[in-house]
């Protein structure tokens, strides 16, 4: 299960900041319950965070407190077409989401299948990260204080203590000079309030409470092998909340004996989190199609 939360109503505190306008934390739990009661632990005004202030007055009694077994009752939700794969290697995904489309009717949820236009153009080069993540980081060792290993991204990088899967990213990002001032950064700046409108747009159109689409077109793939065909830049571009839970599954394969679980989004405006969360928890309830991994011991 994992949720983002819309940007200002939680804090990143203690958390390395890959830059300041997308980068969500979100758990990853065992059930919705579970991310709901984080989310109630976590929530709030943080000092250190000014982001946070927006969320003044947003804050509920409990979102674990709110969670019902019928929060999809009434719910009008529209699946994103644009974000679902065409070509054979797509079909398994596709088919975990059309089974969760019935099963989300079957809760008492109404679905219009729908598109926003040009999605594909307002998400392209959306990544603000490697114009932010030198003085957000920065920002952040200096918060650490004399604890800090080392005192900036130069050293971090130079010392080279990380994945190699993350080498290009970060010696893009110390490579930048004056990242927040460069003309490439305002323009993608300005087309993220772009892609917000027109997702706006589509909701109003249809009185929509959420959009929901797969969170990977295609099945995942093993830990160091690229994910390709991920949905994320919609939440992740925009900073609305979005909350991933397990769909479904694929058939079994030879190193997934349980299949490979396939993880579908609903997304919605800003300040929905009680809503996202109360509808995946009613789809949870309805669908039960959690499968524990056979090598993870039960949990009490």
């Amino acid at each position: 299960m994992g949720l983002r939360p819309t940007r200002g109503l939680i804090s990143r505190t203690g958390i390395i900041p890959l830059g300041s306008t997308q980068d969500e934390a979100g758990p990853i739990t065992r059930t919705v319950e579970d991310a709901a009661h984080f989310l109630d632990a976590v929530v709030g005004y943080d000092p250190s965070d000014p982001i946070t202030a927006f969320g003044l007055h947003r804050k509920p009694e409990s979102y674990a407190k709110g969670l019902s077994p019928e929060g999809l009752r009434g719910a009008r939700i529209g699946l994103l077409l644009d974000v679902l794969g065409q070509d054979p290697i797509h079909t398994e995904v596709n088919a975990v989401v059309e089974e969760a489309v019935k099963k989300i009717e079957g809760a008492g949820a109404t679905v219009i299948r729908m598109r926003i236009p040009n999605l594909a153009d307002l998400t392209r080069d959306m990544a603000l990260s490697s114009y932010e993540f030198k003085v957000a980081f920065d920002k952040y060792l200096a918060g650490v204080g004399e604890g800090a290993p080392v005192k900036s991204l130069e050293e971090f990088v130079a010392r080279g203590e990380f994945h190699s899967s993350l080498r290009e990213g970060v010696e893009a990002a110390v490579a930048r000079t004056d990242g927040l001032h460069e003309e490439e950064y305002r323009s993608r700046v300005l087309r993220r309030h772009d892609l917000r409108q027109a997702i706006m747009v589509a909701m109003a159109t249809d009185s929509l409470d959420a959009i929901l689409y797969p969170h990977q077109r295609r099945l995942v793939v093993p830990i160091g092998e690229e994910q390709l065909d991920r949905n994320g830049v919609l939440s992740n571009a925009t900073g609305f909340p979005a909350i991933t839970f397990q769909g479904g599954f694929s058939e079994p394969k030879p190193t997934a004996p349980v299949g490979i679980p396939v993880g579908i989004e609903l997304l919605g405006p800003e300040w929905s989190e009680q809503r996202l969360l109360g509808m995946a928890y009613a789809f949870e309830q309805a669908a039960r199609v959690r499968r524990p991994p056979t090598a993870t011991p039960p949990l009490p």
